[in-house]
């Protein structure tokens, strides 16, 4: 089949409007049957129907009653097409599946026994010929019989009006959405599952009952991800004052799953991994991603259910906003300090990469080969970073202001971004014309910082040049409308005053400087001595700063900023100069090293008992292999290692003892509690182990292993586990076979065990563990949580996966092709892995695009894989 892009500028509203639309499933162990019966207008006189389905047995098709004939309709390998229809008229479908067989996971398939769907984004035309597009809007209506001692459990969208008894072994459910949805938001399950159930009391006094599903025996670790639909549900009706609107909240949990979780409307279907958690199955890290993954997918049912989009180049209007309401969430719900550095660790690693690759895209794409290739960082992260740039331009007050319009609006609505920038910038008298460019242009912008201080005059002049690296089908762009907070501090670290007439102020009093010309130039008078300059406050924008700050004022930024997530930029902005030194050392054959001054200040982060434990462990972070790999001009994975582990030694040997008290103070805290606090306390201790580590010492090696025979919870298991399988030690062996012998039989435990080794730098060995694994009777390719934590993890291994020593890519390739056959959605996931190849060194890169070259010449590949393969290729 011919594989052809998509693009923006084609878009066509749709021809056919939905009233309503039944379905009814029937679903047995070797087929299932779907009727499919709905109420169609015409929108455009005389159009011809067309109605999407793919991999599709059809049974009969009717107009009005009326059964068609072969010849009145024609099926392509997407299409059904009848030529003339009514101008209204009732259209029933009936199709036949196999569930069973449907290793793609989207559509109707099974999981470990249990019927489920996926629709998002082009799933529902797996189940039936309908307009899978998400402008059509409709009310549905859903009946599902099945037997009723396989599948006692028949849960679908919106209202559980009754279920019957067939009286011959099987049963029916019927279930009623009042609201109009698009068919990816359409949902099924039938099994037989556990259950958990509570209830929430809206702020209108109308209860709701809460249910939360799984495998029988793991319900009970379900109760973290009820507490967080409880925190999520209040804090929406606090913070945006949006109440939920049915009689019934259902999250199941699912084993086989492609992504994280899905927002369908009333049932959301997660990823059994971002349900299940107690002390001992899961660490910190899991709890919070629980939290904030609920708390997106409720979330969701007002930015992105109630109202759509209107094709899915606009994917960000829902899931950029989504994202930013989770962030907003989960920054209250912890340290927003911590919070907002660990989500711009996560986007500077992840969604700037992406920004600076082959497959760099605008926030609202114009063109695609496969739609599911839209579910990107930048789609997500970087969208989610746009809505703060609006928030930080007229303020929490005013975005509240511009978010109650915005529903006032469009609720009921497939809309744009546009629309909603509208929304935003209209009621608080904003022009969003050049801001808009955000969603239009690729590409990271950088600015470029000046600096002078006219002691005569009292004047300290702030110089701003924007630009942006071309990307792929845009070499040049237009100035970007850049929010930056800012401040000027003296010599004691305390702020002065801003006299600048171009500083703005928003609705919450915050002072800004909105960078639109290409240069400009910020005038500060007053002054009796030149200041430090503190700027990109609380990472305002998605930018990279390019300046040349002395030293000494570094160092004092990293001791003195009001402003914790600059005090930690600093550390990470010094982390990278010494790293990038001793990269270059390293390839220059030359011995390592560390800069005292850098190691002094570090020292001081670990002797400063005042600082808050899960800011401290922020702290004494560097800066990743990720970004390591972004800032230098070759991605030399030997030399990254060689440099990032000097540090961490010299680090850990000049304070062994201060890091051994920190373990020792916090290895006491509650091994089960799940405050915050305590999870910082937590962290901290874990970050000292992992520095301790380096020393490589007999004492510090039986500590690593004490904890992990000791531990009593997750992050403490896990964490010596991780140090352990980077070692040759004995304790290896006997740490790993013991985990999996413990947690074998646990489908989301289990990926952990596959990830400790996958991820382990120091090993040269690991390409062999890898291989390995993936025969390993544990490893099930067809799961892509298994290929997330071995194959995914291994890719992202930038150390080991780009070694000149092994033959990485050529196994990778083959796993690629191999995974793409079965679910070219998560095949697409492992592609990312070559990303980084116009940054090796030539000798890996002919290796790196022989093998893609390989995979791209496969002519079954899916067009998921071949358009960001391809684009890799002419990079």
């Amino acid at each position: 089949m011919k594989q052809e892009k998509i693009y923006l500028k084609d878009y066509k509203g749709p021809a056919f409007s939905v009233d309503s639309m039944h379905l009814d499933f029937n679903l047995n162990e070797d087929f299932c049957r779907v009727r499919a019966k709905s109420q169609v207008k015409q929108l455009t006189s005389g159009a011809p129907l067309h109605l999407n389905g793919v991999d599709l047995k059809l049974v009969s098709v009717k107009i009005n009653g009326e059964t068609l004939k072969e010849t009145q309709y024609q099926i392509t390998a997407e299409e059904l097409i009848i030529p003339t229809v009514p101008a209204a008229f009732t259209l029933e479908v009936e199709t036949q599946l196999e569930p069973q067989n449907n290793t793609s996971l989207e559509g109707l398939y099974k999981s470990n026994g249990i019927f489920c769907t996926q629709c998002e984004a082009q799933g529902f035309r797996k189940i039936t010929y309908f307009f899978d597009r998400p402008d059509v809007m409709t009310s549905y209506s859903v009946t599902i019989e099945a037997d009723k001692a396989k599948y006692p459990v028949l849960l679908s969208n919106g209202d559980r009006i009754k279920v019957e008894d067939l009286g011959n072994g099987r049963h029916k459910a019927y279930w009623q959405d009042p609201h109009k949805k698009p068919c990816y938001l359409f949902a099924l399950v039938a099994g037989d599952l556990g259950v958990i159930r509570d209830t929430f009391t809206t702020s209108s006094g109308r209860k709701v009952n809460l249910e939360v599903y799984a495998a029988h025996g793991k319900q009970e670790r379900c109760w973290h991800a009820m507490d967080s639909l409880k925190k999520a549900m209040k804090w929406d009706e606090e913070v945006f004052g949006l109440e939920y609107d049915l009689n019934d909240y259902m999250i199941v949990a699912i084993d086989d799953f492609n992504a994280g979780a899905m927002e369908n409307k009333g049932l959301n279907i997660f990823n059994s991994r971002l349900v299940l958690a107690d002390s001992s199955s899961a660490t910190d890290t899991d709890f919070h991603s629980i939290e904030s993954v609920v708390a997106h997918e409720y979330f969701h049912n007002w930015t992105g259910n109630r109202v759509t989009l209107a094709n899915w180049f606009q994917l960000s209007l829902k899931e950029g906003l989504t994202v930013f309401r989770d962030q907003e969430f989960s920054a209250d719900m912890t340290e927003r300090a911590v919070q907002r550095i660990e989500d711009v660790d996560a986007l500077r690693a992840g969604q700037f990469a992406e920004d600076a690759g082959p497959n760099a895209h605008p926030v609202r794409p114009e063109s695609c080969m496969a739609v599911d290739n839209f579910f990107t960082m930048t789609i997500y992260e970087k969208g989610s970073e746009v809505i703060r740039m609006m928030q930080t331009i007229v303020g929490r007050k005013g975005f509240r202001k511009g978010m109650d319009e915005y529903f006032r609006r469009h609720d009921g609505q497939a809309v744009t971004t546009d629309d909603f920038a509208a929304a935003i910038s209209e009621p608080n008298g904003k022009d969003f014309t050049q801001f808009k460019r955000w969603y239009i242009q690729a590409g990271t912008p950088v600015i470029n910082v000046q600096e002078k201080f006219d002691a005569a005059s009292g004047e300290y002049h702030l110089t701003l040049e924007q630009s942006c690296p071309p990307t792929p089908n845009q070499p040049t762009k237009e100035p970007f409308h850049i929010p930056l907070m800012m401040g000027l501090l003296d010599k004691a670290g305390k702020e002065l005053p801003l006299n600048c007439e171009k500083i703005t102020q928003n609705t919450d009093g915050k002072n800004l400087i909105e960078l639109k010309n290409q240069k400009d130039t910020f005038v500060f008078k007053g002054l009796n001595e030149r200041p430090v300059l503190s700027i990109l406050r609380e990472f305002s924008a998605p930018v990279t700063l390019n300046w040349n700050a002395t030293d000494e004022d570094l160092f004092f930024l990293m001791e003195k900023d009001v402003d914790s997530f600059n005090r930690r930029e600093m550390a990470q902005k010094i982390g990278m100069h010494v790293l990038s030194s001793l990269i270059q050392q390293s390839r220059q054959g030359q011995p390592l090293k560390v800069d005292e001054k850098y190691l002094k200040a570090m020292s001081a982060v670990i002797r400063d008992e005042h600082m808050d434990p899960a800011f401290k462990a922020k702290m004494l972070q560097l800066p990743s292999y990720a970004v390591l790999a972004q800032s230098e001009p070759v991605l030399d994975a030997e030399a990254f290692h060689k440099a990032r582990l000097a540090v961490r030694q010299a680090i850990a040997k000049n304070n062994r003892a201060q890091l051994l008290e920190i373990y020792r103070k916090f290895n006491g805290v509650d091994p089960k509690s799940r405050d915050t606090k305590v999870f910082g306390q937590r962290q901290l201790k874990n970050q000292a182990l992992h520095y301790l580590a380096e020393i490589h010492d007999a004492e510090i090696l039986e500590m690593v292993n004490a904890q992990y025979w000791n531990a009593q919870n997750m992050t403490d298991r896990m964490t010596a586990l991780m140090i352990l399988a980077d070692t040759k030690s004995t304790y290896r062996e006997e740490a790993l076979h013991h985990f999996h012998e413990e947690w074998k039989d646990d489908s989301v435990v289990i990926n952990k065990w596959f990830t400790a080794q996958a991820t382990t730098t120091s090993r040269p060995e690991v390409l062999q563990d890898v291989m390995a694994l993936t025969k390993h009777p544990t490893f099930n390719l067809g799961n892509p949580n298994n290929v997330y934590s071995l194959l995914r993890a291994f890719g992202a291994n930038i150390v080991r996966f780009n070694d000149p020593k092994l033959n990485a890519y050529e196994f990778y390739a083959d796993k690629i092709l191999e995974v793409d056959a079965k679910n070219p959605q998560v095949a697409a996931r492992l592609c990312a892995a070559f990303n980084f190849v116009h940054k090796l060194d030539p000798s890996m890169k002919d290796k790196a695009i022989t093998q893609i070259q390989r995979m791209v010449a496969v002519p079954g590949l899916s067009k998921n894989s071949r358009e960001l393969l391809q684009s890799a290729l002419v990079h």
